[in-house]
């Protein structure tokens, strides 16, 4: 369910960031209103907001205010602390929040810069199935400097020129993710559009340029990249060299890394992993969807577990249907599918906390959604089950032969 400026301020404390906010923004709020009121004051900040009659004014209000949504769950959560490990006072005030949208939008507030990284960060982690995977085959610290930067950007506007005739103008930073981890967002000025849109209640032509945003992650231990960017092949090619000439100091030839393909034929017989039950503390586990593939290629096939299912795998429902014809049994191959495994409801709640596994056959994993110990957890299952082999996390942090595994862990843990 999208989320509302109604239900921001219904999540957020009655507290000096909040005040200081509507303050600087001019909301107009009754003289004798008391700030320790807690729900009331809410309840006033709304009221006040929908009848402001500065609709410019208003709608810029609730623009800050939703802006603050894309950062307020887990992953975002995870973004804000690892962009905010150098500043002390940033990283002490998201311990401090209350929640998840109460942190995002106190970073929002107090440190805007580093809410900006946090977005790209968390843009790069929702995006990473996304990316595409490259052996550089040089394993060096990055230049930074802001005369190695301007030359990047002026190499990757120069292109951008040449291509779309645009990239007049760029904007990039890198940030150290975690030891020898880096990521480099870049935004590039696309070419000026005409749009309509509303400004008050007046509808207005405005010009603006959209903005070209890629992004590159790359490991100083392994030499290995992900891109991020729109466009084909080449535009990934560009990224890569532009970053490796002017930040790496050397020219490189790329090897673009294909994820192995994966034999999802165990999940034929469910998600059998006693540990999940045993030892890790969930309640239950399910096959929840399976796409299958005919063998010759021509049908495709997903079956999908209900609701009404009370949490049957899928497996099993395919062998009730068709108890003559299952095409488990018929060399149908499995080529994805989504396994939930369920946490025991929380103290007061009726709803299991549900953890998805998605996998496919090309090796698309959505692990990187999680943190870094529920990863390994989840990896452990897929190996325990023979789909991955030992060590193979699929990521740009994979062990080289001869290296110390690099550990990530995740910036934060309640």
């Amino acid at each position: 369910m999208k989320k509302t400026f109604v239900d921001v301020l219904l999540e957020l404390p009655v507290d000096t960031t909040l005040q200081t906010f509507l303050a600087a923004n001019g909301l107009p709020l009754p003289d004798d209103l008391s700030w320790s009121d807690g729900q009331e004051v809410t309840q006033t900040v709304i009221e006040a907001i929908r009848s402001w009659p500065d609709e410019i004014a208003r709608d810029a209000l609730i623009a800050k205010l939703m802006a603050s949504v894309g950062l307020g769950d887990a992953a975002g959560k995870q973004a804000m602390f690892q962009v905010a490990r150098q500043n002390g006072a940033a990283l002490m005030g998201l311990v401090a929040s209350q929640s998840d949208i109460h942190r995002s939008f106190w970073l929002y507030v107090n440190h805007p810069e580093l809410f900006d990284l946090a977005g790209d960060v968390d843009f790069f982690e929702r995006h990473g199935t996304q990316a595409q995977q490259n052996d550089l085959g040089v394993k060096r610290k990055p230049n930074t400097s802001e005369a190695a930067m301007l030359s990047m950007r002026q190499s990757i506007s120069a292109f951008y020129q040449r291509e779309l005739q645009c990239g007049d103008g760029s904007v990039a930073y890198v940030l150290e993710r975690s030891p020898d981890v880096y990521l480099l967002t870049v935004h590039v000025k696309d070419l000026a559009m005409l749009r309509l849109e509303f400004e008050g209640s007046n509808l207005t032509r405005r010009v603006g340029n959209p903005n070209i945003h890629m992004v590159l992650e790359y490991s100083a231990k392994t030499g290995v990249a992900r891109t991020l960017v729109k466009g084909g092949v080449k535009y990934h090619t560009m990224l890569l060299e532009a970053f490796a000439e002017h930040l790496l100091g050397t020219k490189v030839d790329a090897h673009r890394i294909k994820p192995p393909t994966l034999d999802l034929s165990a999940l034929r017989l469910g998600f059998d992993v006693p540990q999940a039950l045993t030892t890790d503390g969930f309640m239950a586990v399910q096959v929840k969807t399976l796409s299958l593939l005919s063998p010759h290629g021509d049908l495709k096939v997903e079956c999908t577990a209900t609701a009404s299912s009370d949490q049957q795998c899928v497996t099993e429902l395919i062998a009730e249907s068709f108890p003559n014809e299952n095409p488990l049994k018929r060399n149908w191959q499995i080529t994805s599918a989504h396994i939930n495994l369920y946490y025991p409801p929380e103290p007061g709640k009726m709803r299991a906390k549900v953890i998805t596994i998605e996998i496919t056959r090309k090796g698309r994993l959505n692990l990187h959604k999680f943190d870094a110990k529920m990863q390994a957890q989840l990896e452990g299952y897929l190996v325990a089950l023979g789909i991955l082999g030992a060590d193979q996390t699929l990521s740009a942090n994979e062990q080289q032969p001869g290296e110390d595994a690099f550990q990530a862990e995740p910036a934060y843990q309640e």
